[in-house]
């Protein structure tokens, strides 16, 4: 069964903090991984509503394989895409998307 890693923010409105967590651990397959931060990603949305808090910035990020130890970021090779909440709800953005929307304010990048 392959590793998967799940980082998730989390920062408040008006919050000059963060909170990260990260969890690895295996899935059947990058699909389970996906379905599994999204459950996530809802539990996340659903406490917030609970708790009147309006997210700042906040995702459930996965990467491949168990980057425990790793400083992640959305330019890593690993990374397979996140979940970002909002008032609206969460929505996936995929690893190639992330990569083309840093690329597009890089020099000579196309």
């Amino acid at each position: 069964m392959p590793a998967y890693t799940i980082v998730t923010t989390s920062a408040a409105q008006g919050s000059d903090e963060a909170e990260i967590n990260t969890l690895a651990d295996d899935f059947g397959n990058e699909s389970e991984a996906v379905g599994y931060s999204r459950r996530m990603a809802d539990e996340m949305l659903g406490l917030a509503a609970q708790l009147a808090l309006d997210f700042d910035y906040s995702n459930v990020s996965l990467y491949e394989g168990d980057q425990i130890d790793a400083e992640l970021d959305p330019r890593d090779p690993t990374f397979v895409g996140m979940w970002v909440l909002d008032e609206a709800g969460v929505a996936f953005i995929g690893a190639a998307e992330v990569r083309e929307d840093d690329g597009a304010g890089e020099p000579g990048a196309q």
